[in-house]
C-alpha cells in the first residue's frame, strides 16, 4: 500500500533523496509557482508522473482533512527504512563519533517528527524505532519533520533489546533518558559512542529496556513544570552532546 506524504520541504527532499520511491505527485494548479515550480520541474528530470488538481478545495485521496498540504502531495511505495548496519556505515563514512537515538515505544506522530528533525539539526547518524506499540513514519511524521525524514537513517525493528545489543558490540554506550535517577546530563560525559534511549510519553522508559542501560540521566528542572515533552527533553540533550563535543574538539 502506498504511503502519502504533503508539503513542500517534505516532498523537495524526498525528490533529493528517494525520488526511486514516489509513484506520482499531486500539485494544486492554480498556486503552482515559486517552489511547487521546481517540484514540477524536478519531478519531469526524473520521470516522475505529475497531476494538476483543478477542483477547489485540494482534496486529494488519503489526505487527513486538515493536513496543511501547501498544494502539494506525493504517494509513497513504501518507506525506505533503514538497516542498522547503514545507521553504522554513516557514523564510518563521516569519521564521527557515533550518535544515535532510539525510541521506546513513542507513538505520537507529533513527537516523532520533531525528534528527526532536531536530530537531524544536531546531527545524529540514525533513529531506531520498534515495529510495535510505536509510531511508524508517516505524512504526518513527515510533515512535521520538515522532510528530516528522508536526511537520516531511520531504522524499524521488531526487537529493540537486540538492537541495543547490536549498538553495544560496536563500542556505543547506551544512555537512558529519565525522571527515576539523580543524576543529570550535564554530569555525564556525552563525548563517547552514544545511543539515547528516549521513552512512551506516558510510561517513559519500559524496566526491561532500562536495565540495558549503561548510564541513566535527567534534565534539570527549577520551574513548575513537572515534566518536559519527549521531543522537547532528546532536543535539549542533542544540543547537550554537540556543546560537549564542540568543546571537546576545541581543546
Amino acid at each position: 500500500m502506498s504511503k502519502v506524504i504533503w508539503g513542500i520541504n517534505p516532498l523537495l527532499s524526498a525528490l533529493d533523496t528517494q525520488p526511486d520511491q514516489i509513484e506520482e505527485i499531486i500539485l494544486e494548479k492554480k498556486t503552482l509557482s515559486g517552489r511547487k515550480y521546481r517540484i514540477l520541474e524536478k519531478a519531469k528530470a526524473l520521470g516522475i508522473p505529475v497531476k494538476f488538481w483543478e477542483r477547489e478545495p485540494f482534496s486529494p485521496p488519503k489526505v487527513p482533512p486538515k493536513a496543511n498540504t501547501q498544494g502539494v502531495v506525493a504517494y509513497l511505495r513504501e518507506f525506505n527504512y533503514a538497516e542498522l548496519e547503514d545507521i553504522e556505515e554513516l557514523w564510518l563514512s563521516r569519521g564521527e563519533t557515533p550518535l544515535v537515538i532510539a525510541l521506546d515505544e513513542v507513538q505520537d506522530p507529533q513527537n516523532v517528527g520533531s525528534i528527526l528533525r532536531v536530530s537531524d539539526a544536531f546531527g545524529v547518524h540514525g533513529i531506531v524505532i520498534p515495529k510495535h506499540r510505536a509510531c511508524e513514519i508517516t505524512g504526518t511524521v513527515i510533515k512535521v519533520s520538515a522532510g528530516s525524514a528522508f536526511n537520516i537513517p531511520i531504522a524499524r525493528v521488531k526487537n529493540l533489546k537486540e538492537a541495543l545489543e547490536f549498538f553495544q558490540k560496536k563500542g556505543l554506550w547506551i544512555l537512558g533518558l529519565t525522571h527515576k535517577t539523580e543524576k543529570n546530563i550535564f554530569e555525564i560525559d556525552l563525548t563517547i559512542p552514544l545511543l539515547i534511549i528516549a521513552g512512551n510519553e506516558e510510561r517513559g522508559i519500559r524496566p526491561t529496556i532500562l536495565e540495558r542501560c549503561d548510564f541513566l540521566a535527567k534534565i534539570p528542572m527549577i520551574g513548575k513544570a513537572e515534566s518536559l515533552n519527549v521531543s522537547q527533553a532528546t532536543g535539549i540533550v542533542l544540543y547537550e552532546v554537540l556543546r560537549q563535543r564542540i568543546l571537546a574538539k576545541s581543546r
